[in-house]
């Protein structure tokens, strides 16, 4: 053999002894609690080309590093104490403590309780559950002593906080397990998230999405400024940036719905650097893909919300009953780092919505190593096609196009909104109705759906048992919505929220620049809208003729109260002017009804005489949504049907006087999603 030949042969050699031995650190070169074995079907990112990650463990503090971020948690808590990138020390606020930075947090409550406590969900056990040159997970645990329970206050869950470092990866991961054992007790979780202070000094641009980007006040500037009606909402009068000042600056208008917030984040303008936070999945939130919550902030403040009560209400939060049974995981969500040389903020935007979609396509994810959190080969699929039945517009199923359709826990048709215990798992159909749900956690589940354009909601028969690998096919289903008779006047669309109605312009001292001209869809988000209705209507209430009005231009877009010269707030009554040219007397009339949100509403409803002592219909106090404080265009949907009879009506022209009887405060009231009148049902 010559020279050359034989070293070749044994650079081969060397090669296989070298994967064979890589191949060994992979398997058995890892500390595992919970053992789940690491997939070798590592990211592309993941080559030897990048430095493997490194964990170093001291009294105080636990370092993970990949060689591009170092991850510092406290020990043995498990807050985030600092962020490396870049040549940043610490991209988080330093002034702060330690624990205070970056934190998981809930609130809940007691039912002997007098008022909620803030948990910070501070750990007293760490482990490593992973370690190996290509990933390194960490867990900081909190358990529940029942025999504390008389003694101390504490929050009876067992608390599970996961940190994850990929090889090769800008950032980092997180997520947690939330266990309520059998026979623990009653225990009112109101929400649960992670909340991220950055360095105040340094990041001052925010981005949330394509038309939501600005730079920020300072927490100083909010301290200087003018308190409005909440807390939350402050007028900038004395800012570090001029170009601010006058602005109003509330932490609720930069809410989004579930189903948008995958990436926000913020940009540190020298050097130049983003922080995103990217939610690949919201598997794990409560109510649906349109439930809205808090992104990021002035503070600057980025916020991964798993529940809340924000636009709903208590309903919302996890209320687990004595003895109960329970566990959940949140997450996991990716904290990403990038940074760019230019001048140009949305240059590391895209690239964080680029990241955002790599994400999104990798979930399930296959690197967690909880047995509470299933991969993708251990989930399922559900698929079908919907279509939409209602001979009044079609004598022929409708494809239910653009149709939103998801797996829930059982219950009643509708209850997914309100379902808080469960996981949820979202799509929408596409042209023809047809929808493939994937990556489906091993349960049983109702399958849920409401259509854009239709009221009501659909529920799927019988319920679903998805298993590790099932691909189920259900075929054909068809949804009756609810219909009586033909439409004889209809006001907005049913959408489930109201921004097609008139949203007034705020008030000039009152603006947020954001918000103006060049963003006319998140116009609603500006400051004191609900003070406007006052302004067009000083004396008078809002009357809507059918034919004549335009619901774009005429229906504002909340139905509040109405403030007098001594700033009190009193009822309000919409009319609704309508024309009959037959009446069927003993015929069955149908008034729709649907609402978007509701706060404290209380709605009366009377057919052609206002004054008459019972309404002819009611809807009776509900709703803690807050959506017309906090800027929203929706919060609960909610669906009601009245039947009114021919004798009620006349031929010629009708009215319908709607009541607000709910008072002393400009923040209650209701959004209307969509308004109908039927006729008596038509043979065939």
């Amino acid at each position: 053999m010559n020279k050359m030949g034989w070293k070749r042969q044994w650079r081969l050699v060397s090669l296989f002894c070298a994967i064979v031995f890589q191949l060994f650190l992979l398997v058995c070169g890892s500390r595992v609690d919970n053992f789940r074995q690491t997939p070798l079907r590592i990211s592309q990112k993941l080559t030897s080309s990048t430095p493997p990650v490194k964990l170093h463990i001291s009294r105080n503090y636990v370092v993970i590093d990949n060689g591009i971020v170092q991850v510092t948690l406290t020990n043995p808590t498990g807050a985030i104490a600092g962020v490396r990138y870049n040549g940043i020390d610490n991209i988080l606020e330093h002034d702060f403590k330690d624990t205070n930075r970056g934190y998981w947090d809930t609130v809940w409550e007691r039912p002997e309780d007098k008022g909620h406590t803030f948990d910070m969900l501070l750990g007293t056990n760490f482990r490593v559950i992973a370690q190996n040159e290509n990933k390194v997970e960490v867990s900081f645990t909190k358990t529940w002593n029942p025999s504390n329970n008389s003694s101390a206050h504490d929050l009876p869950l067992n608390i599970d906080k996961r940190f994850v470092m990929l090889r090769g990866s800008s950032g980092f991961y997180s997520y947690g397990i939330f266990e309520h054992l059998k026979g623990w007790p009653t225990l009112i979780i109101e929400e649960a998230r992670i909340a991220i202070k950055l360095r105040r000094a340094l990041f001052h641009y925010m981005a949330i999405s394509d038309d939501m980007q600005r730079m920020m006040p300072t927490d100083e500037d909010r301290s200087a400024g003018q308190v409005l009606d909440y807390k939350e909402a402050v007028l900038l009068t004395h800012p570090s940036n001029p170009k601010l000042k006058g602005e109003v600056d509330d932490k609720y208008q930069y809410s989004f719905e579930n189903k948008d917030i995958k990436v926000h984040g913020w940009v540190c303008n020298t050097p130049r650097v983003g922080f995103w936070v990217i939610t690949p999945s919201n598997e794990y939130c409560n109510g649906g893909p349109m439930k809205q919550d808090l992104t990021s902030h002035a503070g600057p403040t980025s916020l991964a919300v798993f529940f809340s009560g924000h636009y709903a209400g208590p309903e919302l939060g996890v209320t687990l009953k004595e003895g109960e049974a329970w566990k959940k995981v949140f997450g996991p969500v990716f904290f990403y780092l990038n940074s760019d040389s230019s001048d140009n903020h949305r240059t590391l935007w895209e690239d964080a919505k680029r990241q955002m979609q790599e994400e999104t396509a990798k979930w399930p994810y296959d690197f967690p190593e909880s047995l509470d959190y299933p991969h993708a080969n251990e989930r399922g699929i559900v698929r079908g096609q919907l279509f939409v039945r209602d001979r009044y517009i079609n004598k022929d199923p409708m494809y239910a196009k653009s149709a939103y359709i998801g797996l829930a826990l059982p219950g009643d048709v509708g209850s997914w909104q309100y379902e808080t215990k469960g996981y949820q798992f979202w799509t929408q159909t596409d042209k023809t109705g047809q929808f493939k749900i994937t990556g489906v956690r091993p349960g049983t589940y109702s399958l849920y759906s409401w259509v854009p354009g239709i009221i009501g909601d659909y529920k799927y028969n019988y319920d679903i048992n998805v298993k590790q690998g099932s691909d189920i096919n259900l075929g054909h289903l068809v949804f009756d919505p609810p219909r009586n008779g033909p439409t004889l006047w209809e006001i907005g669309i049913p959408d489930r929220t109201a921004a097609e109605f008139f949203v007034p312009d705020p008030l000039p001292g009152l603006r947020n620049q954001l918000f103006n001209n060049n963003n006319i869809t998140q116009k609603f988000r500006q400051y004191g809208l609900w003070d406007r209705y006052t302004d067009l209507y000083p004396n008078k209430d809002l009357v809507y003729k059918v034919g004549v009005s335009d619901y774009q231009k005429d229906w504002f877009f909340a139905h509040v109260t109405r403030r007098t010269r001594s700033k009190n707030y009193i009822p309000t009554t919409w009319q609704i002017l309508f024309g009959l040219p037959s009446v069927d007397p003993k015929g069955t009339y149908t008034l729709h009804i649907a609402l978007a949100s509701a706060t404290y509403s209380h709605l009366q409803g009377r057919m052609n005489d206002p004054s008459r002592p019972k309404p002819h219909f009611e809807i009776p106090a509900i709703g803690r949504s807050n959506a017309i404080a906090r800027h929203g265009i929706h919060g609960l949907y909610r669906l009601f049907s009245f039947q009114i009879q021919g004798y009620e009506l006349q031929k010629g022209e009708n009215t319908i006087y709607l009541k607000q009887i709910k008072s002393g405060n400009p923040f209650y009231g209701h959004h209307y999603d969509y308004i109908r009148l039927e006729g008596p049902p038509q043979k065939n």
